[in-house]
């Protein structure tokens, strides 16, 4: 179970539920609203993170356990399997996020999460620990021009089998399309002031929906690796075709894609060499110790600064009140009863930044600031917290699940 501080718990959380890294870059904002670079109907960011993933998975070799979403694309960006100034992009968009506590491994996966929520997706779960490579992976990623076979023997190598190939490939391109600086011979060069940048894979590129699927069953589709006039640049369609439209058939329904798609895109950030060992899943904490601090102001005074986070509306907090213990002197530890007491400031009342992930999943909170004068002599041993009316008797209390928040 959670208990503060923990160090990497915290980094994670953080970056994952408010979208801003220790660093204090806040990467998750690039995808708000499943924006786009280039235009405001044009293909999402989020599309650009989830391919860069998948390729920097690609790697990955079940038969012996080696690669796997290891940030190697850092090192691979320039192969010609990994074409297209999306990759670029989401390199620079991630490039100074990581710290020794979240990798730039972790910081890829979160951007599947943060992007797929942010285009209405399925919230994903996410656990952290994944290990930046040093060097570049094996080649593997499935390119166009490829004959079905080599496709089918590619995925299996990641480990994903024929049917799973063809829901991934599904679910990858529910979302954005092929740009014409990238694929010229797939999409033709724009051509006059109305010419779009990228065909889009669906009529709702912007939307993590089954349109995909039933656009292709209809016969209606505009995914330009379906209808290309080259025949061997026609991927989506031997793959999507390459069991007779079974699975394809299958995902056609908004609950069966969406479950379907959960499943695979959770097993594709998951997919590490087999010597990492990931952490446990990071749930968000509704009462986090966001910094606790013991500083000096004005040169010469000494205060004690906490900066918490709250969940709400759980019950709207009213009140919040925080409790600490002197280190030193008689009332060490509190053992002669006597308790220090603040309230927070009004003026430091601040909503914090929430990722695309937290609004999916409907999470609310607000921050408060509690700076306190400090007697040099006592210190500070350990602190806690009281939520609620203490004249209705409706108390919450908070403290590290009884341990105390100890500095």
């Amino acid at each position: 179970a959670y208990q503060w501080p923990s160090p990497q718990y915290d980094a994670l959380e953080l970056t994952l539920y408010e979208g801003e890294s220790p660093t204090g870059q806040i990467p998750a904002d690039v995808t708000g609203g499943c924006q786009s670079r280039v235009s405001q109907d044009g293909p999402p960011v989020a599309a650009e993170w989830l391919r860069l993933a998948y390729h920097d998975m690609a790697t990955h070799n079940a038969t012996d356990g080696t690669g796997g979403l290891d940030a190697s694309m850092f090192y691979e960006f320039s192969r010609p399997e990994n074409v297209g100034a999306g990759n670029l992009n989401t390199l620079i968009d991630f490039a100074n996020s990581p710290t020794t506590l979240v990798s730039r491994a972790d910081i890829i996966a979160m951007g599947v999460i943060w992007g797929v929520a942010s285009c209405g997706g399925p919230p994903l779960t996410f656990r952290g620990g994944r290990i930046d490579a040093m060097e570049a992976g094996r080649f593997g990623v499935p390119q166009p021009q490829e004959d079905l076979q080599t496709h089918i023997e590619e995925f299996k190598l990641q480990g994903f089998t024929q049917t799973e190939m063809i829901s991934l490939v599904a679910c990858g391109h529910t979302i954005g399309g092929v740009r014409n600086l990238d694929f010229p011979n797939i999409v033709p060069s724009p051509d006059g002031p109305n010419a779009t940048l990228a065909d889009g894979f669906d009529s709702t590129i912007q939307k993590y929906d089954s349109t995909i699927v039933s656009e292709y069953l209809a016969g209606t589709t505009q995914d330009p690796l379906v209808v290309v006039p080259n025949v061997t640049l026609q991927s989506d369609l031997k793959i999507f075709s390459s069991d007779g439209n079974v699975t394809m058939k299958s995902m056609n329904s908004p609950t069966t894609f969406i479950q379907t798609c959960t499943s695979l895109l959770q097993r594709l950030i998951e997919t590490v060499p087999s010597d990492v060992q990931l952490t446990e899943e990071i749930t968000f904490l509704p009462f986090k110790v966001r910094r606790a601090e013991i500083t000096v102001i004005n040169d010469n005074q000494l205060v004690f600064h906490v900066d918490v986070r709250i969940q709400w509306p759980a019950g709207i907090v009213q009140n919040i009140t925080m409790f600490w213990c002197d280190r030193r002197g008689p009332s060490a530890n509190c053992a002669d009863g006597t308790v220090n007491v603040a309230a927070h400031a009004p003026l430091f009342f601040l909503f914090p930044q929430l990722s695309p992930l937290s609004i999916a999943l409907g999470i609310n909170t607000t921050r408060l600031d509690f700076t306190v004068p400090l007697d040099a002599s006592a210190g500070v041993s350990k602190f806690w917290f009281e939520l609620g009316d203490p004249a209705s008797g409706d108390i919450v209390v908070e403290d590290n699940g009884g341990a105390g928040f100890v500095l």
